[in-house]
């Protein structure tokens, strides 16, 4: 029997058109922002041209053969620049009904909702979401760097000799071995998102080997506490990327 065709679920679909529509639609509401604030600041200096032409025109009769040529040309200029700015508002009022209507029809589609929420004052965790992975690639660089220092200190701190193994004074040692490797898991699994299973089995069999390493290091020695603390603090920390992603999965990694 055949099986049939396997599609996305309607979650994922729905992420699909947030991701697509999105930048979209901010785009929309901030060109129908910048329309409306250039047809406020364009509304203000009509009106200072037509006070300033009435001024020119006055309103006794016969003023029009009075009037100094150089009133007489700043009267033509000021009626030029209030038929630009008729002109031009009536290119402003098109784009808004325009895009507006453009608006309209993708808050109108499945995922208006969620877009008009993140558009709005209430939205700052939608914002932040949207820079953070505008700025994924970097954190990944900067996540695996980190993995691989804290490996690093990790390896030296336990095969060093007991005076010089680093430590934080007011952390208890099970505290402070679990949370090191709760950091160094953390960072693998943002650096490298696809290969987390991976990245759990090499960590397992590295806190084994780290363990057994200490019976050859001078004043060291491993044992089966050190190493269950050490596998939780691995644990946690992939287990805490993970439920964060499922949490806010906008912020998944593509």
């Amino acid at each position: 029997m055949t099986l049939p065709a396997r599609f996305r679920s309607s979650h994922r679909d729905r992420q699909t058109d947030l991701n697509r529509l999105g930048p979209l639609y901010r785009q929309l509401g901030q060109a129908l922002a910048g329309i409306e604030r250039e047809c406020t600041g364009l509304s203000g200096r009509l009106d200072e041209a037509r006070t300033r032409a009435a001024a020119l025109m006055g309103n006794e009769d016969g003023i029009y053969f009075d009037r100094e040529p150089a009133d007489e040309a700043n009267l033509v200029e000021a009626e030029a620049q209030m038929m630009a700015a008729f002109r031009r508002l009536e290119q402003l009022r098109a784009q808004r009904s325009m895009l507006t209507a453009w608006r309209d029809e993708i808050e109108n589609s499945g995922v208006g909702g969620a877009l008009r929420e993140g558009a709005g004052p209430d939205g700052l965790l939608s914002r932040f979401l949207r820079k953070v992975r505008a700025r994924i690639a970097v954190i990944r660089r900067f996540s695996r760097f980190s993995a691989w220092m804290l490996l690093i200190l990790i390896v030296y701190a336990t095969l060093s000799g007991v005076e010089q193994r680093p430590s934080v004074a007011w952390l208890m040692p099970d505290v402070e071995r679990s949370l090191a490797f709760l950091a160094a898991a953390a960072a693998f699994a943002l650096g490298y998102p696809k290969q987390r299973i991976a990245i759990f089995a090499i960590g397992l069999a590295a806190v084994v080997l780290l363990e057994f390493a200490q019976a050859w290091a001078p004043t060291r020695h491993g044992t089966l506490h050190d190493a269950s603390i050490k596998a939780v603090g691995l644990a946690l920390g992939l287990l805490l990327v993970s439920v964060t992603e499922r949490l806010k999965p906008s912020m998944r990694a593509p």
